[in-house]
């Protein structure tokens, strides 16, 4: 396994290179360009958000909305985000930020063509995605193909990213047995998977805004306990961005590229833009236009990366254990709150809600994958081998896991871009139809 580990960490040493962050960053600031600047519409964004709409669609926009952030928001806002300190340095803190900025552009390009090339299944639910705009918008069925199964296979993966996050940090902090811990996940998951889409949207609404709230309000008190060591950690984050870390112990120091590739792979991850994912939750939603559902899809990369992962982020580098080279992931991200009293056991909430969150949000995405590739209806069978896959995560090293999740969305990134570069036309001229109706919307 460890021989598998390494060839995976070299491979993506090779995927995650020069090339592709170019590709990501590109399209993002390519888009964030010719919309000139799309980001200053946030505002507006976040007020259309939880307006209602009477539109076609299986959920509300809200619904898209939620169910997209708990697919995002998951154990990498937290451990991942403490991943990429300990293996990139303090540096791909800048660097995860600046590429989220530009990210909301192209987040709000994916969603605008997954709704114009959505289709209508036998049931009367809108299904779309970045396959269907592949298959409908260009017609690279192959191509189309191609994304679907690489998105099944980052779905399986991340649940057992999620899995295995959480079973380690409660293995570390109470104790518990593993099988125990898979166990109660898999069950509470199954209560809510098992229902479909508007089940999985009907949770989401109260679990969203909740952890949220909690895990912002924990980070928020360990920054305020150490004030003093802000304006350090701001130095440290600029610094090593663009000249490197130095770590202590012996170990060996952090380059620039690794400060990047991490900082890059691990905010494309954590927000999914540029991936494509989140464009499955909203084709679903109930939108009169394309643009509307493209600025509420925008904002969930603001609270995401811009928000929970900087909070996070900041978190850890104030701690300063990073610096050790010892630590990584959940270890990393627990002695960050060692300092709180039950700090412990408060991130263990987190985790728990965060972990649950991605299981259910993602589960829908693995599922419409899944159906595009065999093309009938299989939701209830992907969900039971979901679970299933569940059950593996808590058993896996860390380290094998989170590589297995870059190489996935590494995967995915590729057709999806390909279809938001021979489709931006479509974009802008989506964008030149809609935009001012929505903004007006917005402010009533």
């Amino acid at each position: 396994m460890e021989q598998f580990t390494n060839l995976l960490v070299q491979f993506n040493a090779l995927v995650w290179g020069v090339p592709m962050m170019l590709l990501i960053v590109g399209i993002s600031i390519y888009f964030t360009v010719k919309l000139r600047f799309f980001q200053r519409y946030l505002v507006q964004a976040v007020r259309l958000s939880v307006k209602q709409s009477r539109a076609a669609g299986a959920i509300s926009s809200f619904g898209a909305l939620v169910v997209a952030l708990a697919a995002m928001v998951g154990t990498g806002n937290i451990v991942g985000v403490a991943a990429a300190v300990s293996t990139g340095g303090p540096g791909a803190l800048f660097w995860m930020m600046l590429c989220a900025f530009f990210a909301m552009a192209t987040k709000y390009a994916e969603a605008v063509l997954a709704v114009k090339y959505r289709e209508k299944t036998a049931a009367g639910e809108y299904v779309g995605g970045p396959m269907y705009v592949l298959k409908n918008g260009l017609g690279f069925k192959k191509w189309a193909v191609v994304f679907a199964l690489a998105t099944a296979l980052m779905g399986f993966g991340d649940a057992l990213i999620q899995t295995n996050s959480l079973v380690s940090i409660y293995q570390s902090v109470l104790q518990t047995p593993v099988a125990l811990t898979t166990g109660l996940l898999i069950l509470l998951t199954a209560a809510v998977i098992l229902g479909g889409v508007k089940k999985i949207a009907a949770v989401c609404k109260y679990l969203v805004p909740v952890m949220a709230v909690l895990y912002i309000g924990l980070c928020l008190v360990i920054i305020a306990l150490h004030m003093d060591k802000i304006p350090w950690a701001i130095t440290c984050i600029f610094k090593s961005a663009f000249s490197g870390t130095a770590l202590v112990g012996g170990a060996v120091g952090i380059t620039v590229r690794e400060a990047i590739r991490y900082g890059v792979a691990r905010g494309v991850l954590s927000n999914e833009a540029g991936s494509g994912s989140g464009a499955i939750a909203a084709a679903a939603a109930q939108t009169p236009n394309s643009v509307r559902q493209g600025l509420v899809s925008a904002t969930t990369v603001f609270w995401d990366t811009l928000v929970l992962c900087l909070l996070s982020g900041i978190t850890v580098v104030i701690a300063g254990d990073w610096q050790s080279g010892t630590l990584f992931g959940a270890e990393l991200a627990q002695s960050a709150f060692a300092g709180l009293p039950a700090g412990g056991h408060l991130l263990l909430v987190a985790l728990t809600l965060f972990a649950f969150s991605t299981l259910v949000g993602w589960s829908y995405y693995t599922a419409k994958s899944v159906e595009f590739c065999i093309g009938v209806n299989v939701e209830k069978w992907v969900y039971v081998a979901w679970l299933c896959v569940m059950c593996a995560g808590g058993f896996l090293r860390p380290k094998l896991v989170w590589e297995l999740a870059d190489t996935a969305i590494a995967v995915m990134c590729i057709p999806n871009i390909l279809s938001l570069w021979l489709l931006r036309g479509v974009v802008f001229s989506e964008t030149r139809t809609y935009l001012a109706q929505e903004l007006r919307s917005a402010r009533k």
